[in-house]
């Protein structure tokens, strides 16, 4: 049976509108969606595909939890600065200012495309 204070700590996160992200050591995933099975999280991450991390130990921090697996770290991070809701338009935005050939987004198409 899952930990009833974890459970309630998840719920809160998930609950939360920030962007939910993943870290372990200097990777960082977007998490969709997370569920809690006894002494393991599967998370539900942004390129459609999930991840089962077993953990031994967890602690709350200020801005998520942090779990051990095998003495290694991994944190469910709540990054407040990005709305969960706009994480991706300002990726598409990010992408079409930065990618010369994607052109600007307020640019008619041109003929051919039409």
């Amino acid at each position: 049976m899952p930990d009833f204070f974890l459970s309630q700590k998840l719920k809160k996160l998930c609950e939360s509108p920030c962007t939910l992200l993943w870290l372990e050591g200097s990777k960082h995933e977007r998490v969709l969606a997370v569920r809690l099975q006894d002494k393991r999280l599967v998370l539900q991450l942004s390129d459609q595909t999930s991840r089962v991390v077993a953990f031994e130990r967890y602690s709350v921090t200020a801005v998520g939890l942090q779990f051990w697996s095998q003495g290694r770290p991994g944190v469910l991070f709540r990054w407040e600065q990005v709305p969960r809701e706009s994480w991706d338009t300002k990726q598409t935005t990010a992408l079409k200012m930065k990618d010369p050939f994607l052109g600007d987004p307020n640019d008619d198409p041109p003929p051919a495309a039409a």
